[in-house]
């Protein structure tokens, strides 16, 4: 049977894609406006960028140095796609790739980038895709799943980003399996539906025979456009205790636009079932409206 050796959790913001001093050029992307935290001139200028963005480097380095020691030969994306392959004609909760192989990149465009110059073609692990979607469906949920992507680029950029950090180059040894979750859209599945779904996909990887060794990682978050540095310290709190009841009670009020990536989070420490480790938690404000994202990079070893 396959062992989950070690689940990853990242902020995968564009912010982290260009240099530091750049990050003002981004769009607000927050209407109607809101007025920025007390004390939010300390959050800015160049210095203060430079250091956040040097303290995000050393944490994506740390995950993939745990990634590399772990030594898997399946990685788990659990990510949700912000209408690059799931669209509205069919927006599902819970889909599952299981394709032979999917182009992934940064999907880099902010700065005159072509996200089709910037993909990679991933090997994916299919017959343990199309498994988890046969044992999931035993366990009481229907995801839905794709063969193809319809994106130029291939998979979103929750699943190339990742990639493009962790995995830079693909390798037949360490395939992929996307798990998109849809967060970003209303309906969208509750955090306690999220946290069940990952608990259940936890215990299919576990029952399979079609990987040895398999990591998991959560894509997004934390709080974003609009920072909430409250609410992310409650969640990192939870996440280090392993608070399930925390989890599950999170209202759809508090996950909305890209807050939302937090129900990959929860699914994958459903996965873990146990308390997280913060490598570190960076709220990058990017202009005195108070606008940014909130970088967090975590680890779960599994013992």
């Amino acid at each position: 049977m396959a062992e989950i050796v070690g689940c990853l959790g990242m902020s995968h913001s564009p912010q982290l894609l260009m240099p530091a001093l750049q990050w003002g050029d981004l769009p607000d992307r927050v209407r109607p406006p809101f007025n920025p935290p007390s004390g939010i001139e300390n959050e800015l200028g160049d210095d203060v960028f430079l250091a956040k963005e040097k303290r995000c480097q050393d944490a994506i380095a740390a995950l993939k140095t745990k990634l590399d020691d772990w030594a898997p030969d399946v990685v788990v994306i659990v990510g949700d796609d912000q209408e690059e392959n799931i669209q509205a004609d069919n927006t599902p909760p819970f889909t599952i790739f299981i394709g032979d192989e999917a182009d992934a990149g940064r999907k880099f465009h902010y700065l005159g980038e072509n996200p089709v110059d910037q993909t990679e073609r991933y090997p994916m692990q299919s017959d343990l895709a199309l498994e988890l979607v046969d044992t999931l469906m035993d366990e009481g949920f229907d995801p839905a799943w794709s063969r193809h992507t319809r994106y130029e680029a291939g998979l979103g950029h929750a699943f190339g980003r990742p990639l493009h950090y962790l995995m830079p180059k693909p390798n037949p040894n360490r395939r992929v399996v996307p798990v998109m979750l849809n967060t970003f859209y209303d309906p969208a599945p509750t955090a306690a539906r999220c946290y069940d779904f990952g608990a259940a996909l936890g215990s299919a990887l576990r029952q399979s025979d079609k990987a040895d060794r398999i990591v998991v990682i959560a894509s997004g978050g934390l709080s974003h456009t609009k920072i909430n540095e409250a609410l992310d310290q409650a969640f990192i709190d939870a996440l280090e205790r392993f608070d399930p009841d925390y989890f599950k009670a999170m209202p759809a009020s508090d996950l909305v636009h890209g807050t939302s990536e937090l129900r990959n989070w929860i699914a994958v420490a459903a996965i873990a079932g146990q308390g997280a480790k913060m490598i570190d938690y960076v709220p990058c404000y990017r202009n005195a409206n108070g606008v940014g994202c909130a970088m967090g990079f975590a680890y779960w070893e599994q013992k």
